[in-house]
C-alpha cells in the first residue's frame, strides 16, 4: 500500500474488524482449482484463500493452489495494513472479543476453504481420464492466461473495495456508493477487455498454444474473465457485511454448478477442452446472478469520483504485487509448455497441485488467524519470546504437514490419476517443501507489519519471482517438469530468506534457524530413506514404511521442538516462562 494512502488514513475509524482483505487473485471454477480448472480462488478469510473473490471457479486443477497462495498473500498484505492503523481500535474493543467473533465468522468461511480441496479431489482426476495430456496441458495454460487477466483488469479493487467501505466511509449512503463505483469500474474494465480477447484470439492462441486455430479457446476464456470480474462486488460485498454463511453458500454453489457442469460437458457430452472451459464460466455466472440484480436494486451502478480516486489509488498498485505472484506461480507453466510440450506441461500441474494442498489445508487457517494473533504478542513485554515460540511449533508443523501430506499425494496421484501422470511424483514433495517456506516468510515478515513497511513485500515478491523466471529458463530446458519444481522451491526459500534478512533489521527477533533446518534435513532424510526402502517391497509392506517414517518424524520434531536452547536458558535467567505466553 502506498505511503501516501497511509498518510490520508491516519485515524483510525470504526470498522468490521473479523473480515481480512478480499482475495485477488483470479481463479477458475473448474478444476482445482482455486481455482484451478474449477475452483478458482478460495482464499476467504482476508488471507485466507478466497477463491470466490478472483474466481474459485476458473483454474485448472492443477493450478489452485498457487492462485490460492497469490491471492491469500495480497489480502494478507491489505489485511495488515488496516490491522497495523487499527489497533487503538482493537485494544478497546478487547481481545478476547475480537478473537471469539473471528473464530465464529471464520468457522464458516473454513467450510468453503474445505469444499474447494474436496470438490478439486473429484474434479482432477476426472479431467485427466477424459481429455488427453496435450488437452489438459492447453487447460492448465489458458487458466494461467485467465488468473493472469483477471488480476490486471481487477485492478486491486477486491482488496481496495474492503478498505473503502469498512475503514474510509462509515455513512449508509457512501457504503453502497463504493459497492455501485466498484461495479461500474470492473465493467468498465471487463467488458472492452473481452471484446479485445475476443478480436485478437487468433493471435493470443499462437502466442500462448502454439496454434492460431485454438482461437475459439481463448475466447471462451475471456468470458471467464468477464464473469469472475464481475462476481468480485457481491463476494466483497458479502464478506464487508460479515455475512460468512451467505458467502460461503454462493461460494459452494458455484464450486458445485462448475463441477457437474464439467461432468455434463466434458464427460457426457465430450466437448473437451471448450466444454471445461464453459464449466468454468458457469460458476462464476451463478454468482453473478445471484449478486447482481441485488447490487443494482440496493446501490446501483454508477461513477462518483472521488470514490473511484480512492479505490484506483489503493487497488492500483497491487496489480504489480499480482503480476510478480503471477510470475512466481504460473510462469513455469507456461514456460514448461514453450520449451517441452503441453504433455510436460499437464504432467507438471497434476503433481503440483496434489503437493500444494498444504496452501488450502494449513497455510490459509493460519493467515486467517495470524494478523490478529500477531499484534495481541505484540503488545506483551515478552512478545519476541513470543514470536519466537510461534516460529518454532508453527514451522514444526509446517515439516511435518509437507511430509504427510507428500504420501497423502503420492497415494491419491497412484490411486486417482492415469498412469501418464505417475513419473512426476517426485515433484509432490518438493512443491510441499516450497509451501512450507512460504508459509514460514509469514511469520518472518511480523517486523514490516508492525512497522508500517508492508511495501517490503512487494520487494521481496518481485526479487522471489525474477529468481523464478531465471531458474526456470535455466532448468526447464534440461530437465522438464522437475526443474520447474526445483526453480519453484529455490524461490520461496529466496522469499522467505529475504525476508528474514531484512526484518531482523527493522524488528531483531532471534528466530531459532539452526533448529528449523535440523528438522529440515531430518524430515529429508527419512522421506528418502523411506521412499527407499519402500521401492522393493509390496503395496502394504510399502506403506508400512512410509507411515512409520512419518511417525517417527512426528517424534522427532517433538523432542526438538522442546530441546532447550541457548534462549530457553536465557530466558529462565531473566524469571520468562513459556507458560506465560497465550498464543
Amino acid at each position: 500500500m502506498p505511503e501516501d494512502g497511509q498518510n490520508q488514513l491516519s485515524t483510525p475509524r470504526p470498522s468490521i474488524l473479523d473480515g481480512d482483505a478480499f482475495d485477488q487473485l483470479p481463479r477458475l471454477p473448474g478444476l482445482n482449482i482455486d481455482q484451478t480448472t474449477t475452483l478458482n480462488n478460495l482464499r476467504e478469510n482476508s488471507s485466507e484463500l478466497s477463491w470466490q473473490e478472483h474466481g474459485i471457479y476458473g483454474l485448472s486443477m492443477n493450478e489452485a493452489p498457487k492462485t490460492i497462495l497469490s491471492a491469500s498473500h495480497v489480502d494478507h498484505v491489505v489485511n495488515m495494513e488496516i490491522e497495523t492503523e487499527k489497533v487503538a481500535t482493537v485494544s478497546t474493543e478487547g481481545q478476547v472479543a475480537v478473537l471469539r467473533r473471528l473464530v465464529k465468522s471464520s468457522g464458516f468461511y473454513a467450510i468453503s476453504s474445505m469444499a474447494l480441496p474436496l470438490i478439486s479431489l473429484v474434479l482432477s482426476p476426472f479431467l485427466t481420464h477424459n481429455l488427453l495430456p496435450s488437452d489438459y496441458g492447453i487447460l492448465t495454460i489458458l487458466n494461467t492466461a485467465i488468473s493472469l487477466a483477471a488480476g490486471i483488469t481487477q485492478l486491486g479493487l477486491a482488496s481496495a473495495f474492503f478498505r473503502a467501505y469498512c475503514y474510509d466511509y462509515t455513512s449508509e449512503h457512501d457504503r453502497r456508493d463504493v459497492v455501485a463505483v466498484a461495479t461500474a469500474l470492473l465493467c468498465l474494465v471487463s467488458i472492452p477487455t473481452v471484446i479485445l480477447v475476443a478480436v485478437t484470439s487468433p493471435f493470443l492462441a499462437k502466442i500462448l498454444l502454439g496454434q492460431s486455430s485454438l482461437g475459439g479457446f481463448v475466447s471462451l476464456a475471456g468470458g471467464v474473465v468477464l464473469m469472475q470480474n464481475l462476481t468480485v462486488p457481491g463476494l466483497a460485498w458479502l464478506r464487508a457485511e460479515n455475512r460468512p454463511l451467505f458467502y460461503s453458500l454462493l461460494s459452494i454453489s458455484g464450486m458445485l454448478i462448475t463441477l457437474f457442469a464439467n461432468v455434463v460437458l466434458v464427460g457426457v457430452l465430450h466437448w473437451g477442452v471448450a466444454g471445461s472451459v464453459i464449466a468454468m464460466g458457469s460458476g462464476y455466472a451463478c454468482i453473478f446472478i445471484c449478486t447482481m440484480p441485488i447490487i443494482i436494486l440496493h446501490a446501483g451502478i454508477r461513477i462518483r469520483v472521488d470514490i473511484a480516486r480512492n479505490l484506483l489509488a489503493f487497488g492500483l498498485p497491487l496489480i504489480l504485487n499480482y503480476i510478480s505472484y503471477w510470475v512466481l506461480q504460473f510462469s513455469d507453466r507456461y514456460l514448461l509448455s514453450l520449451f517441452t510440450s503441453l504433455t510436460e506441461t499437464a504432467r507438471y500441474a497434476v503433481p503440483y497441485t496434489l503437493g500444494s494442498a498444504m496452501a488450502v489445508l494449513v497455510i490459509g487457517p493460519f493467515t486467517l488467524a495470524w494478523p490478529t494473533t500477531m499484534f495481541a504478542i505484540a503488545r506483551r513485554k515478552d512478545a519476541v519470546q513470543g514470536f519466537m515460540l510461534v516460529f518454532r511449533w508453527f514451522s514444526m508443523f509446517l515439516l511435518f504437514a509437507a511430509f504427510g501430506l507428500s504420501l497423502v499425494g503420492t497415494f491419491l496421484l497412484d490411486w486417482l490419476f492415469p498412469v501418464t501422470y505417475h513419473s512426476a511424483v517426485l515433484i509432490i514433495p518438493i512443491v510441499a517443501e516450497s509451501i512450507a517456506f512460504y508459509g514460514i516468510y509469514f511469520v518472518f515478515m511480523v517486523g514490516a507489519n508492525l512497522k508500517r513497511k508492508t511495501w517490503l513485500t512487494a520487494v521481496f515478491t518481485t526479487t522471489a519471482a525474477l529468481v523464478n523466471f531465471v531458474v526456470n529458463l535455466i532448468l526447464i530446458p534440461r530437465y522438464g517438469a522437475m526443474g520447474a519444481a526445483s526453480s519453484t522451491l529455490i524461490a520461496y526459500i529466496v522469499l522467505a530468506f529475504a525476508a528474514y534478512i531484512v526484518n531482523q533489521r527493522i524488528y531483531p527477533i532471534p528466530f531459532e534457524i539452526g533448529r528449523f533446518f535440523v528438522a529440515l534435513f531430518v524430515g529429508v532424510a527419512l522421506y528418502i530413506g523411506s521412499s527407499f526402502l519402500a521401492l522393493s517391497q509390496g503395496t502394504y509392506v510399502a506403506w508400512s514404511i512410509h507411515v512409520g517414517a512419518l511417525a517417527l518424524y512426528a517424534g522427532c520434531l517433538a523432542f526438538l521442538g522442546k530441546f532447550p536452547s541457548w534462549s530457553q536458558s536465557l530466558d529462565r535467567k531473566n524469571g520468562y516462562k513459556q507458560e506465560d505466553i497465550v498464543l
